[in-house]
């Protein structure tokens, strides 16, 4: 439903942003166990952070769960191979729950569960056999790459003359994939949104995070304090992220439709400002975009893990970390040989729901770059390789050799609008 009147869309975020499981109004979310992929017995929330998380420690992995406690797996796969992935489940045992078209992918989903491990091992040989192109994966649920912790250092350190300067020299669309955003909030009021949410319902998570990426893209605000790093774009925003328990989740499903929905209006800017683990599902659906001319730039998390978060680690996707004013990487972020760049992400001043204030995490410096890719498409850059190469030759060096699995090939700078 997209729509540029700001009005309904408040009403509509108000009254209905996001409920993940479509359809599903009893699904739930639950801690992935490896070593039992098929769940069950579903009742209440089966979260459990681990405190002080270490690189031993395996990653936190929220899968989504249907109404009968089993876990939901996602095939993402071409169109032409649907039916074969549906006999493939079937014929393994495995229930058929809901699919959804991506026509600008050409692709499909289709989600299933299973009963017991043998039909989901089964699963996995059929559809390798019958359907090679798809891939079946669990409904993972991403989180925001996003922490919060306490200045208006970030212009200065890209190399911005001043906050809220540059504007864009040609018109620019910017694709967002992220959380409820407030369209109403005053950065936001004077900027060209068009914001939608694939997940309607009750359970809408705060605005905070989708409104403050949202305005370090495309804020408009005189004094600069919330101005955005690509004014005069446009940004397209879609909400993917639900709530239940007190956690925020967005799942394979949803990205991967949000992706496609981006990708059928021409966009070809797509910044990702969430994390999760690796998944050959939402792998297909970012390597479909990226073979449309999508960029797609993404948060590396912050597990404070020595691995970069998906999906930003996929090989398509430009992955960001965080640094503060003094060039320090973010405590909590991951590193990994996937990292390409950093940008200030620590203690930025940012648009919350209502308001502002300081917030911290990779999720607010992905929009520093991708703004700055923006900058770089308004001069006629276009694909994924030529933004690479135009960030590399700004970027100032951090840490030790031309690139390292801390900082990439080091800290973004503009070098002008």
């Amino acid at each position: 439903m997209p729509s540029t009147d700001r009005r309904g869309l408040r009403v509509a975020c108000m009254i209905g942003c996001l409920v993940l499981a479509l359809g599903l109004p009893d699904a739930g979310f639950a801690q992935y166990d490896p070593s039992n992929p098929i769940g069950g017995g579903y009742s209440g929330s089966h979260e459990h952070d681990t405190s002080g998380p270490t690189s031993a420690d395996p990653p936190t992995q929220r899968v989504q769960t249907a109404s009968g406690g089993n876990y939901e797996y996602v095939v993402v796969g071409p169109q032409g191979e649907s039916e074969a992935v549906r006999r493939a489940i079937q014929e393994a045992g495995g229930t058929v729950l809901r699919s959804t078209t991506l026509g600008a992918l050409g692709d499909v989903t289709i989600v299933s569960t299973f009963a017991n491990r043998a039909a989901y091992e089964r699963a996995l040989e059929l559809i390798a056999q019958y359907a090679p192109d798809s891939s079946l994966a669990p409904q993972h649920l991403y989180g925001f790459a996003a922490d919060r912790s306490p200045r208006l250092y970030a212009p200065n350190l890209i190399g911005d003359a001043a906050p809220g300067r540059c504007r864009l020299s040609a018109q620019v669309t910017i694709g967002m994939i992220d959380g409820p955003v407030n369209p109403a909030h005053p950065a936001l009021q004077g900027a060209n949104v068009t914001y939608e949410t694939l997940v309607p319902g009750t359970l809408v998570p705060s605005a905070d995070h989708g409104t403050a990426v949202a305005a370090l893209l495309v804020g408009e605000d005189e004094t600069g304090a919330l101005a955005g790093f690509a004014r005069g774009a446009r940004l397209y925003a879609i909400s993917v992220f639900s709530e239940r328990n007190e956690r925020e989740g967005a799942s394979v499903e949803r990205v991967a439709e949000a992706i496609d929905r981006l990708v059928a209006q021409g966009v070809k800017l797509i910044n990702l400002s969430l994390a999760g683990p690796e998944n050959a599902a939402l792998a297909r659906a970012v390597s479909a975009a990226a073979a449309r001319g999508a960029v797609m730039i993404a948060a590396s998390g912050n597990d404070r893990r020595p691995h970069v978060a998906w999906p930003a680690a996929a090989p398509e996707v430009i992955a960001v970390t965080a640094v503060d004013a003094a060039r320090r990487r973010f405590f909590l972020a991951n590193t990994g040989a996937e990292l390409e760049f950093a940008a200030p992400g620590v203690d930025i001043y940012a648009a919350r729901e209502r308001g502002a204030g300081y917030m911290s995490g990779t999720s607010f410096a992905a929009p520093i770059v991708t703004a700055l890719a923006a900058r770089q498409m308004a001069h006629g850059a276009r694909s994924t390789e030529a933004i690479r190469q135009a960030l590399r030759r700004g970027a100032e060096s951090l840490g030790p050799g031309q690139r390292n699995t801390d900082f990439g090939w080091g800290l973004v700078r503009a070098n002008g609008c």
